[in-house]
């Protein structure tokens, strides 16, 4: 009787199933059909001929290259295909999944695909790696339901690929109707070099709005330079002097000359440096003498710049310098269509060169999200996610891990207003309290000057003009 250990041809069975292993695997590098392997530690260790075939790229290329669970990398850059390849954590943690992804090309288009990710064990429930299978996208009537996790990262892909398609823009999330509008002026101002003023509140990201349009635009090498306005008049002047003549320098040459300068609360700058720039500026400051030509001026505000010049803080010249493009850029809370795809788009991003991957938020998440007023807007949103990151342990962020912060602030709006005891006088409304304590002041202050309007603006530490406006406006006579 023959040898178990031995197969009918004489040769040991570890040798005949070697063999087999060789030949399975030189037909799956042969295979059309897109089979490719990442290791427990998210590195490409397979890329056959299909996937070489898909995407363009070849297994030398991509085979080695670390994945991450995200969806900002650029256009045809081997960092999208290993986007792309990345599989879900809830996989790396042995969970088989279907997700639909927009696979890329080297010299063309996205393809829509659907990869079938299947976990590899061995050794019991130890996970050494996931086997992803890249077949057509089902039909509608057919495909499987997925995950709201999954759903919202595709359809975050999705988002910016159409983005970069009709805007061009890499880095800006918009769904919502406000924020296209923004788009559609952001890609006016990309074909200029007028100034251009973004007015919003705190937090709405008007200054990553200008950045945007400074590296879109295809000009000449510079830096994009953000000046507060709110500094000291001191420093404010040191820095217009580098940035309006750095010829003067011996420091910026090439790519850190400033191409763009971006004057955050311009409404604050002081009335002098207005005027230093309405001079550089101007018809006659732009003349041919200068060696190096002026940066691209942009500026912000939380205000319309008009109730600063009614007040007299800024000069009415210097406003039609900032204003030739004026951008509002609303609140979170008027974007409600973008609020799942930016904060899906701000945990993917920290997911990058992160050890530990985060595939989304969980179903119970989303409701308070919707809820929360916040205030501090974008910029809220992302320090949010952060710390929801932070403290999460399994693959997608649950509710217990938002930050206490986030919980106190939705319980603290979902307290109505205190109790009014019946022995209580009523709170009048702000503006009329405002206008009645406003109204005595200055009738106080023309009392005190005996009826001189001056003095009596001297007094009241405010432009004589503004007396005047304030004075017809509370309807108080010159009697």
């Amino acid at each position: 009787m023959q040898d178990a250990s031995t197969t009918n041809k004489g040769l040991p069975m570890r040798e005949r199933t070697g063999k087999k292993k060789t030949r399975l695997e030189t037909w799956l590098k042969s295979a059309t059909t897109p089979v490719f392997l990442v290791s427990a530690s998210r590195r490409v260790l397979f890329f056959n001929a299909g996937c070489e075939q898909l995407t363009g790229w070849t297994a030398d290329e991509i085979v080695g290259e670390m994945v991450e669970f995200a969806s900002d990398a650029d256009p045809r850059s081997i960092r999208e295909l290993a986007t792309a390849l990345c599989p879900p954590p809830d996989s790396l943690a042995g969970k088989e999944l279907d997700v639909p992804v927009y696979v890329p090309n080297k010299s063309g288009p996205p393809i829509g695909k659907l990869i079938r990710f299947i976990p590899v064990h061995e050794g019991g429930d130890r996970i050494t790696s996931v086997l992803g299978i890249i077949s057509p996208l089902p039909t509608p009537a057919t495909s499987q339901p997925t995950s709201l996790a999954l759903r919202y990262h595709a359809e975050l892909s999705t988002l910016r690929w159409s983005l970069r398609q009709r805007f061009g823009l890499k880095t800006v999330i918009a769904r919502s109707p406000a924020m296209r509008r923004v788009l559609e002026q952001v890609c006016i101002a990309r074909g200029t070099t007028a100034p251009v003023h973004f007015v919003g509140p705190r937090g709405v990201g008007k200054e990553h709005l200008a950045r945007a349009i400074h590296q879109e635009v295809e000009v000449q090498a510079g830096s994009f330079v953000p000046l507060d306005c709110r500094q000291s008049p001191f420093a404010l002047l040191q820095t217009l002097k580098r940035l309006l003549h750095p010829e003067a320098e011996d420091g910026p040459v090439g790519a850190l000359l400033p191409r763009t300068m971006f004057l955050t609360d311009v409404d604050t700058l002081p009335r002098d440096l207005q005027e230093r720039l309405l001079t550089e500026y101007g018809t006659e400051g732009v003349s041919a003498t200068r060696r190096m030509p002026l940066p691209r001026l942009m500026s912000s505000s939380t205000e319309r710049l008009h109730d600063a010049v009614e007040d007299e803080r800024l000069i009415p010249e210097f406003f039609f310098l900032l204003t030739t493009l004026t951008i509002e850029v609303p609140s979170l809370r008027e974007r409600g269509d973008d609020l799942i795809p930016l904060a899906q788009a701000f945990l993917e991003s920290q997911n990058r060169n992160a050890d530990r991957q985060i595939g989304g938020f969980a179903d119970s998440v989303w409701p308070q999200v919707r809820e929360y007023a916040w205030p501090g807007n974008l910029d809220e949103l992302a320090m949010v996610v952060q710390e929801a990151r932070q403290n999460c342990t399994a693959p997608l962020i649950g509710a217990s891990d938002l930050p206490l912060r986030f919980r106190a602030g939705l319980e603290a709006q979902s307290v109505g207003p205190p109790q009014r005891s019946l022995d209580e006088p009523p709170i009048p409304p702000l503006d009329e309290h405002l206008a009645t304590i406003e109204r005595d002041l200055i009738r106080r202050a023309l009392i005190k000057a005996k009826r001189n309007k001056t003095l009596a603006a001297k007094l009241l530490g405010i432009p004589r003009p503004v007396l005047y406006r304030r004075m017809e406006s509370l309807e108080i006579g010159d009697e």
